[in-house]
């Protein structure tokens, strides 16, 4: 094979790999990826949910992963307003809160 031909393939492969990456960045593909390497990985992850005087509202194994999700108006105001986090946990039951949240691969609650 000619190094020219080789050469041009050899960018015409990158090119493609280059646009490829770039299509695939939407979040929700980000999303499936690292959901992808989690289950690959089977890392537990716990969550604990604190109020605001630091009282543990909700302390437990976490399915999946956590996901957080922000909203801000239109008019450009706090991009912070109506930011919450969700998750199932170990019995698939649908949790969401807005409330301070420590997630950890391990139990806090267990004797070390």
């Amino acid at each position: 094979m000619d190094v020219r031909l080789r050469r041009f393939l050899l960018a015409l492969l990158a090119l493609g790999l280059l646009i490829g990456s770039v299509v695939a960045c939407r979040n929700e593909t980000q999303n499936i990826i690292r959901r992808s390497i989690q289950d690959f990985t089977n890392v537990r992850m716990y969550m604990t949910v604190y109020s605001y005087d630091g009282t543990v509202l909700f302390e437990g194994l976490v399915d999946g992963k956590p996901t957080r999700s922000s909203a801000s108006s239109d008019g450009g105001g706090d991009p912070q307003s109506g930011s919450y986090v969700f998750w199932y946990d170990e019995r698939g039951r649908y949790h969401q809160t807005s409330m301070p949240y420590l997630v950890t691969t391990y139990d806090r609650g267990a004797a070390q």
